[in-house]
């Protein structure tokens, strides 16, 4: 008897000794913190051993230099390698020179993917400007590789470059837009398939132009306008560029303004009718290039081509040359080359894990991709005897400062 009750009383002091260790420990889910990113884990009771020395979390994303992030092929796991990845540019025609440099530069990205072992197809998806087939285009491609697909889209309007991605999405590929997608929208919208979507700074291009057309005058004289497609974000912000330059230039006048939809025929057939009614003009303001030809060509027919200055954008050999030889006063290079290349390169890292499309810095979402002005002869020759060269490996060296 006296044997049971010494041992009761030896129980009874463990369990108070146990609950004693336990007393100041408040194990309520709302009091338990936790590293940001830590997943919470239900230990069994008493449990507390930690080791002694834990091991250094991974660096957060914020610790990441982004812009000097290099593509290490031994990260690429050799099943992605294996794979057959499918790679597109969605665009409008290849008949446009601007645009055919966005499908080189495709290429040019291939050639890397060759350097690293990776398996491939390449696909144009030409939607000749109609938006229904651009987003059904993407669906189709999206679906037909499985979600083992990336894309270049240049939405043929800002409304659609969300179904764009919508449609990529649907199948797991990943997509970078360029140029166009509404205000209120953007890739984090839609993550992760939605990468990017980049676009030089159009409001400055505009403006450039504008100011070495508005130079080459003088400072003063009536200018012809052609817009490109209304309602098509690198058209709208360009134009609020030629705005600018407008309120730095009181004595340059607007004599006649509409859109020729960024195509030579319809710039044609405007500066040729406006000549009539304005003969004496110093200078006509073009939204892209293909325009600007058309201007050249009336301007021609007209006896005025050297006379009267002309200014673009997109750098089409056509103008550069005819930059070089004193016959256009301007144009901007996009460099379609890195556009297209460099999109497909981060999409790339997002496909083979490489980079955690969630983790990215807005910067690094949306961003600005360098552009040059060519507006001198020497700036001109250099451009047209010049062979672009990247190394995709660095993919976000497209980010303009």
């Amino acid at each position: 008897m006296k044997k049971r009750l010494i041992a009761l009383l030896l129980a009874l002091t463990m369990v108070g000794a146990l609950l004693a260790g336990c007393g100041g420990k408040d194990n309520t889910p709302g009091d338990t913190q936790q590293p940001a990113g830590d997943q919470q884990t239900n230990e069994p009771a008493g449990d507390t051993q930690q080791p002694a020395d834990p091991a250094p979390a991974d660096p957060a994303p914020a610790d990441i230099d982004y812009k000097t992030f290099t593509i290490d092929p031994a990260q690429i796991p050799q099943e992605k390698l294996d794979t057959t990845l499918y790679l597109a540019v969605s665009i409008r025609g290849l008949e446009n020179p601007y645009i055919a440099t966005i499908n080189d530069g495709m290429h040019l990205f291939a050639k890397y993917l060759d350097s690293i072992g990776q398996k491939y197809e390449m696909q144009v998806l030409d939607s000749q400007g109609d938006s229904a087939k651009e987003v059904d285009n993407m669906r189709q491609f999206s679906a037909k590789a499985n979600g083992n697909a990336i894309a270049y889209s240049d939405p043929n309007e800002d409304a659609i470059a969300y179904s764009l991605a919508e449609a990529m999405a649907e199948s797991g590929g990943y997509l970078g837009t360029a140029w166009n997608k509404p205000a209120d929208v953007g890739p984090s919208d839609l993550n992760p398939n939605w990468v990017i979507h980049t676009s030089p700074d159009n409001v400055i291009n505009g403006y450039n132009i504008a100011k070495a057309l508005f130079d080459s005058m003088g400072g003063k004289g009536k200018i012809f306008v052609c817009q490109g497609l209304l309602g098509n974000t690198a058209a709208n912000d360009r134009y609020a560029g030629l705005q600018k330059a407008l309120e730095e230039y009181p004595d340059i006048e607007v004599a006649a303004d509409d859109t020729a939809n960024w195509n030579t025929d319809e710039a044609l057939a405007l500066v040729e009718t406006w000549l009539t009614q304005t003969p004496d003009v110093g200078g006509v303001w073009c939204a892209n290039d293909n325009m600007a030809t058309g201007a050249l060509q009336a301007l021609d027919a007209a006896g005025l081509k050297g006379k009267v200055g002309v200014v673009g954008i997109d750098a089409n050999t056509d103008i550069v040359e005819a930059v070089r030889d004193g016959y256009a006063t301007a144009t901007v290079s996009s460099n379609g080359y890195l556009q297209g290349g460099y999109t497909l390169a981060i999409c790339y890292a997002a496909w083979a894990g490489l980079i955690d499309v969630e983790a990215l810095p807005a910067e690094y979402r949306e961003f600005a991709t360098p552009a040059l002005l060519i507006a001198d002869p020497e700036t001109a020759d250099n451009y047209l005897t010049s062979t672009p060269e990247f190394d995709f490996s660095q993919i976000y060296w497209c980010k303009a400062d």
